[in-house]
């Protein structure tokens, strides 16, 4: 069985009046327990040392760290696959916007599809096999609360991975990419005592600033899967 692990934060806020015009879902992407918990070990130690530097006792937000501080934690984590997905909150038709379900919804959907781009990455890579068995292991920030929809987020990532799903709307079917069984469960976490969705908040602001500061340069990324919605 393979296991892949994902870690995801996000930066902005999706709302109407919102000050940016982007909403950003960003992650690390691991594959087996040993490559997880090499970078874990990696940004702990780093971030650690920054923290007594600050003498924080509490985790080290990208909004309470300088440029520099967050480069270090930013470049500790090079090597590793990550992901990130940006909304384009004025292209979002209306009612996705008109109430905290349909917001949650929504945002289940968007990491829906930036897992699955990255799980068709690592097919083309040939680091994964459409026939084999895999767990996909999902880990996010416990204040973005699970979907109210009619299926949670981990029934819909296996849905779509391993069914495929119809649009009903443009008469599409889109096919499944992975044909053994298929494990996924999805872990909502506190970041204050977790260090990899803490990278994933570092990766996240990366991201954010660039939309923000119209600096593209900040999200040219080695190993990084992104997308753009809707």
């Amino acid at each position: 069985m393979k296991n892949v692990y994902f870690y995801v934060d996000d930066s902005g806020v999706l709302h109407r009046n919102a000050r940016n015009e982007y909403f950003i879902y960003a992650g690390y992407c691991f594959l087996g327990k040993d490559h997880r918990d090499e970078a874990h070990r990696k940004y702990r130690t780093l971030s650690d040392n920054i923290k007594r530097g600050l003498k924080f006792h509490d985790e080290a937000k990208a909004c309470r760290l300088k440029p520099k501080q967050k480069n270090k934690l930013y470049k500790i984590m090079h090597g590793y696959d990550s992901f990130s997905v940006a909304v384009k909150i004025s292209d979002l038709r209306s009612y996705v916007l008109d109430d905290k379900n349909s917001i949650h919804r929504y945002k289940d959907y968007v990491l829906k599809r930036i897992i699955k781009e990255e799980v068709k990455k690592l097919l083309s890579l040939g680091k994964i096999n459409n026939q084999e068995e895999v767990h996909i292991h999902i880990f996010v920030d416990e204040q973005n609360t699970a979907s109210n929809g009619i299926y949670g987020l981990g029934d819909s990532v296996r849905e779509e991975l391993s069914k495929g799903i119809s649009n009903f709307n443009y008469g599409v079917f889109y096919c499944p990419i992975l044909y053994g069984k298929l494990f996924v469960d999805v872990n909502y976490c506190d970041s204050s005592k977790d260090y990899l969705i803490q990278s994933c908040d570092i990766l996240a602001n990366r991201i954010w600033t660039s939309y923000y500061l119209k600096n593209s340069k900040l999200r040219t990324l080695d190993n990084h899967t992104s997308l753009t919605l809707p």
